[in-house]
């Protein structure tokens, strides 16, 4: 009877704790883009998370977020099996893309909106109309697509110190999702084998060389709506969902940025 009640006292106590440590860390994640303030991280604040507490403090500071601004979709982070070694997962992780802000081609973006501004050349895929139900093959997930499009990603790295940043921090930081910049509209069959190079003020700043077909990035996409549907989102006509970085991520320095699709297009920008 004795070991019954230590039993319970220990499971109580435990899921006390974890509910402290999850308003706790909502707390300091609302507060932080409120003030418009850098994150701490897990190891800063002395607490850890397991990934589902983590998507569950992701799912809750994004609906807060909803409450005043339009979600636009979702993104992937972590797509290579080398970033993800990093950070001892197996999957990529998921954000959703919740701004009252996008840029198209030409655009200026304000680095004094960012605490840390970061971009990632990416594709991007409009959805013609919502899906509801898991997508189990390529062959029925092209029949949702819409258009392809370049994306650059506005990425702001709200945590100063990176060596400490574990996989919890960038789930609960909703993969780092700021916003982005669309380019032109593609076909499909094109961004097969296409290289992708960053310029800035005619250096190079990333270089993706040809080595993804369609079927990957569609691959990747599948996974997306697929881990979107099963955490309870509504993946909907018209969201955009970018599939993962080609290339190196590049700090947002001032200045005039071409990023070019092989010879197929460009996308240029402006950070001041």
């Amino acid at each position: 009877m004795k070991l019954w009640i230590c039993f319970l006292w220990l499971f109580f106590s435990g899921s006390c704790l974890l509910a402290d440590a999850e308003k706790l860390l909502f707390s300091h994640y609302t507060n932080s883009h409120n003030t418009q303030t850098p994150y701490k991280t897990l190891l800063e604040l002395e607490l850890a998370v397991t990934l589902d507490q983590a998507y569950s403090i992701q799912q809750k500071l994004v609906q807060n977020k909803l409450l005043k601004l339009p979600k636009r979709g979702f993104k992937l982070a972590l797509v290579s099996s080398e970033h993800q070694k990093q950070y001892n997962i197996s999957e990529p992780i998921l954000g959703v893309i919740v701004t009252d802000q996008i840029f198209n081609n030409f655009a200026v973006i304000p680095k004094k909106n960012f605490t840390n501004l970061y971009f990632e050349s990416e594709f991007g895929f409009i959805l013609k109309k919502s899906i509801t139900k898991p997508i189990e093959s390529l062959y029925v997930l092209k029949h949702y697509l819409k258009s392809v499009h370049p994306v650059i990603e506005i990425v702001d790295y709200k945590f100063l110190n990176k060596k400490n940043v574990q996989i919890g921090d960038l789930i609960m930081a909703n993969a780092l999702s700021s916003s982005y910049v669309l380019g032109p509209e593609l076909s499909l069959d094109v961004i097969d084998e296409l290289s992708v190079k960053t310029m800035h003020y005619g250096k190079t700043v990333s270089d993706y060389k040809p080595q993804l077909v369609s079927d990957v990035y569609l691959t990747s996409l599948m996974w997306a709506i697929n881990k979107a549907l099963s955490q309870g989102w509504k993946v909907s006509k018209g969201d955009l969902i970018i599939t993962g970085a080609l290339g190196d991520m590049f700090a947002g320095k001032k200045g005039r940025y071409i990023v070019d699709y092989g010879s197929l297009t460009s996308v240029m920008f402006d950070v001041r």
